[in-house]
C-alpha cells in the first residue's frame, strides 16, 4: 500500500525549529484515519477510538521536510480491534518515528467496542494477507 503524505503546517515547530514531540502523534493520527477510510476503504473507518499507542522517536524532524510520508500496516486482527505498525518518513526517506496502535471498532449507540461490518472484516483479512503474502 502506498503511504499518505500529511503536510507539515508552521503551528507543528517548537521554537527551536523543530516539530513538536506530541505533533508526531497527530501526524499518525491523520494518517492511520485517512489509511483506514481511503486506503483500506472502511466503511466504520470513523467509528474508532486508540486504546494503546507506542511511539519510537527515531530522528530529528524539521521544518525543511514539508511534509511526512507514513506507511501503516495490520501487524494482528482481532474481533473488534487491529494493531497496527506505522513507520512516519521525510521525503528524502529518513524514518522520524515508529508506532504502534490498538484501534478498537467503536459502536456510538452502545458506547461500546463492536466488531466492524462484514465487508470491513474481509477487507482488514485481505490487507493482513496481502501483507503477509509480501
Amino acid at each position: 500500500m502506498n503511504p499518505i503524505d500529511v503536510p507539515l503546517r508552521w503551528r507543528d515547530l517548537d521554537a527551536n525549529g523543530h516539530v513538536y514531540h506530541g505533533t508526531y502523534l497527530t501526524l499518525l493520527d491523520e494518517a492511520r484515519s485517512r489509511w483506514l477510510r481511503s486506503g483500506l476503504g472502511l466503511t466504520c473507518a470513523d467509528s474508532h477510538l486508540i486504546a494503546r499507542l507506542e511511539i519510537d522517536y527515531v530522528s530529528e524532524l524539521t521544518a525543511d521536510a514539508e511534509s511526512v510520508a507514513v506507511d501503516c500496516a495490520i501487524e494482528h486482527l482481532g474481533n473488534t480491534s487491529l494493531r497496527t505498525a506505522e513507520t512516519m518518513r521525510t521525503p528524502d526517506g529518513t524514518v522520524v518515528a515508529r508506532s504502534a496502535a490498538v484501534v478498537v471498532f467503536w459502536d456510538r449507540e452502545t458506547r461500546k467496542s463492536a466488531a466492524p461490518p462484514a465487508e470491513d472484516r474481509a477487507r482488514l483479512e485481505s490487507a493482513l494477507a496481502a501483507q503477509q503474502g509480501s
